[in-house]
């Protein structure tokens, strides 16, 4: 069988576990259960009470796809299924470009994989998922990017900058702006490690940068964190109510991506998040509560969590 064919049947095994990843669907076998509204990891049912996974089985049928065109057809499908008419237009940056080395695998993070399916496919279903998404770009060395022939109709490729910074700013270059756009340029940045964020949750944090013009996805801190000055004494502790984790994806509007790249460019600043760079022009970034399960994948003991939460969400009480 020639990779092309391997990724025909991948692709389509992979579209159907979305619909068999959630909710237990009463009009069907009692072993099926039904894909998200709101997320291909999550569980729910249509407005109108259809069930997903019946949903799934009129747009999907179990034979192989042999052709590209049906590929695409499939991959439509699906994010008609997810489709939500009142969701903001935006464009989406995925950041594949790192090297993960304190993973020390033979290869980037974000190429392993998690319950048969790469970090960085995982992460990429969840924007492919979504009508509402206009153009989505992938950050990623080139020599990789054969990895996603496949998807070569649905994606813009952009080099890996230096920093993550730099990264972010040459997938901007792929987006071109569309003002009269639903989002008004919106322009969410999530980092490929992050493979277990929801539809929901990017839908939610969308909607709050649509409202007002910056929006990043967090929790608030479970930890107690303490600063030192010197790294081997405590200068205080920081009260644990005002600290907060912050995820992605995190959505910025266009125009205020630009104006906050040119005040960090004038000022050589390095910044380690999107927000950051919405803080340097003194624009608001409104917190968008997420999920404590959409964690950032840099250890191996983090891909022993990632696979305990698909196997929960999988196990879940029919």
């Amino acid at each position: 069988m020639d990779s092309d064919s391997r990724m025909d049947s991948r692709t389509l095994r992979e579209i159907q576990a979305e619909a068999s990843a959630a909710a237990f669907c009463p009009s069907v076998a009692p072993h099926v259960r039904s894909a998200s509204v709101d997320s291909p990891h999550g569980h729910g049912f249509t407005s109108a009470g259809v069930c997903r996974a019946d949903r799934f089985s009129q747009a999907f049928s179990i034979r192989a796809r042999s052709t590209l065109k049906q590929r695409m057809q499939a991959l439509d499908a699906l994010r008609m299924m997810h489709a939500d008419a009142d969701a903001p237009r935006f464009s989406a940056i995925v950041l594949a470009g790192g090297v993960g080395s304190r993973m020390k695998a033979d290869r980037p993070k974000q190429f392993l994989e998690l319950d048969g399916k790469s970090i960085v496919q995982r992460s990429l279903d969840i924007f492919l998922a979504m009508e509402e998404v206009d153009t989505l770009v992938l950050v990623v060395d080139a020599a990789y990017r054969d990895r996603f022939s496949h998807l070569r109709e649905h994606l813009q490729f952009a080099d890996p900058g230096k920093e993550r910074q730099d990264s972010v700013f040459n997938g901007l270059q792929k987006i071109v702006r569309d003002s009269k756009s639903n989002g008004g340029g919106l322009v969410a940045v999530h980092d490929a490690a992050r493979p277990l964020v929801t539809v929901r949750e990017v839908r939610e944090v969308v909607r709050d940068a649509h409202a007002h013009g910056a929006a990043v996805l967090g929790v608030p801190s479970k930890a107690t964190i303490k600063e030192s000055e010197d790294g081997k004494f405590v200068l205080r502790t920081i009260a644990r109510s005002r600290l907060w984790e912050i995820q992605t994806p995190q959505v910025v509007r266009y125009d205020t991506f630009l104006r906050g790249f040119e005040q960090v460019r004038l000022n050589n600043l390095a910044v380690t998040d999107d927000a950051s760079i919405v803080e340097q022009i003194g624009e608001p970034v409104r917190i968008t509560m997420g999920q404590y399960t959409n964690i950032k994948i840099t250890t191996p003991e983090d891909m022993q969590i990632a696979e305990s939460i698909l196997a929960e969400i999988e196990q879940q009480p029919q």
